[in-house]
């Protein structure tokens, strides 16, 4: 037996405690014509897929979408769903209104920052089987059909909600790992020819991915840190040794000399020969 204490209702997913109604449920089939890009005015909308791989045009892009993902579209947010393949995409929909998710306008199930789209693969089997009841519960003729409908769309927003976390958490955390391993993979080989292409090969991902991922975790992009990783190489040596700037430049991934002192007064302010001779004249050294 597991016990079970309800605490905090006064905090739960909802203002007020006001239950969501339920506008419409009903299955899916799409074929690769689909739906054309449309909003609802008065209500949100929620779609999950069972069956097929699909495609979602939302938030001014388009997501491919895999048995288990769902979409959480907001009242008034434009979205077109399509099956991507000539295998049709099977699921549920359903729309709800008096949405009112805590802290969030009215009929959003989330922020204007969080994703409408969650990956979520098996790990949607709960919010599934509220929806089936939900289905069975919205086309039976009781009387008491309403209520019930209301709150099994609670509990169905709720999970979506909470599944929609753990998601954004796990991705939040990938997307983390793989800054680092990206860091730690720069800086052992940033003195070697790479490119956008390279370090994403390496790294397992799109290059694209890469790019949006480490341009949050490290506030440059992989090319950017390359770049300022080796002007912190040249610095050192030219702080620190006699050698020629045109031969540092080559240490340090430029073979084209013009280049390398463009790039580094463009970034440090003033030319190679003139760090030199700022940084070795302010600290006396003069070494071989």
């Amino acid at each position: 037996m597991i016990d079970f204490i309800a605490r905090g209702w006064e905090r739960g997913s909802f203002e007020d405690n006001i239950l969501p109604s339920l506008v419409y449920i009903c299955p899916i089939l799409l074929d690769q014509d689909g739906q054309s890009v449309h909003s609802h005015t008065g209500h949100a909308e929620l779609m999950l897929v069972r069956e097929g791989t699909g495609i979602v045009q939302i938030e001014g892009g388009q997501e491919e979408l895999e048995p288990g993902d769902f979409v959480l579209c907001a009242a008034g947010e434009p979205h077109g769903f399509r099956a991507k393949g000539e295998q049709p995409v099977t699921g549920i929909s359903c729309g709800f209104t008096h949405l009112k998710c805590r802290g969030l306008e009215e009929n959003c199930f989330v922020g204007r920052n969080d994703r409408s789209v969650v990956h979520a693969g098996v790990g949607s089997h709960s919010l599934d089987s509220i929806l089936s009841v939900l289905e069975h519960a919205a086309a039976d003729p009781n009387t008491q059909s309403e209520e019930l409908c209301s709150y099994l769309s609670a509990s169905a927003v709720t999970v979506a909600l909470k599944i929609h976390r753990v998601a954004a958490e796990r991705a939040e955390q990938a997307h983390y790992q793989l800054g680092v391993r990206t860091q730690m993979y720069l800086d052992r080989h940033y003195l070697e020819t790479l490119t956008l292409d390279t370090i994403a090969q390496a790294m397992g991902v799109s290059k694209y991915h890469l790019d949006r991922v480490f341009l949050t975790t490290a506030g440059c992009t992989p090319v950017q840190y390359i770049t300022r990783r080796r002007l912190a190489h040249a610095q050192t040596l030219l702080a620190s040794t006699r050698q020629s700037v045109q031969h540092i430049a080559e240490q340090c991934g430029y073979s084209n000399y013009t280049y390398f002192t463009a790039l580094f007064r463009k970034n440090v302010g003033i030319t190679p020969g003139e760090y030199r001779k700022i940084v070795q004249g302010r600290t006396g050294r003069r070494n071989n």
